[in-house]
């Protein structure tokens, strides 16, 4: 089943850019390391209600235009995606097969410690999100404590509105992933299909 909200994805082309201009808003940025496909590496912005946002920079830019999430940064950078954890993704992406674009397939990164993280995702549809299970503890993902300590006192992520081409079958297809446990997001007309805004939760 879909457990929750997982984590929100910024990418940028320049990722130490993007973590200079997130913690002069008041954001703690704790770096996360390189992605398994030596494409990308990112920094991570965790809250306390578990919910984090994913800093996104390309490394190997000979290879970028091939990454999913490359056109986003190529024009600007800024909100690329979403995911939903899972705790059983081959029996979420078999529930959800008319609407899996990608099935199941490992990844991970390499922490700037050294720690090796694994984990399963699943590419829905456009504008759905993406889902993920971890293999290694979350815990080891997603840092806590100090680094979910934010100046500005953000405590969370409160909300995403999706934008949708077609807004009725985009809200026809949440609803199977609300029956899998998801949580509301809010879908909207739009000329293009994908995550259009997060809002934070202050404390």
């Amino acid at each position: 089943m879909l457990r929750r909200l997982d984590h929100v994805v910024f990418v940028f082309r320049d990722l130490q850019s993007a973590i200079d201009d997130y913690r002069r808003r008041g954001f703690t940025v704790t770096p996360g390391g390189e992605h398994a496909d030596r494409i990308t590496h990112n920094a991570l912005i965790p809250f306390a209600d578990g919910t984090y946002v994913e800093l996104v920079g390309f490394r190997d830019l000979s290879r970028s235009a091939t990454h999913r999430w490359w056109n986003v940064a190529a024009n600007g950078g800024g909100l690329a995606d979403f995911a939903l954890l899972s705790d059983d993704i081959a029996a979420d992406a078999a529930a959800l097969a008319e609407l899996v674009k990608t099935p199941p397939k490992e990844g991970g990164r390499i922490t700037p410690d050294g720690v090796e993280l694994k984990w399963r995702t699943a590419v829905l549809k456009p504008p759905l999100p993406f889902i993920i299970e971890d293999l290694t503890p979350r815990e080891f993902r997603v840092p806590s404590g100090a680094a979910a300590d934010h100046a500005n006192g953000a405590i969370g992520i409160a909300s995403v509105v999706i934008g949708a081409i077609d807004i009725a079958d985009a809200e026809w297809r949440y609803a199977a992933l609300r029956e899998r446990g998801a949580p509301h997001v809010e879908v909207r007309k739009a000329e293009k299909d994908g995550i259009m805004d997060v809002r934070f939760r202050s404390g």
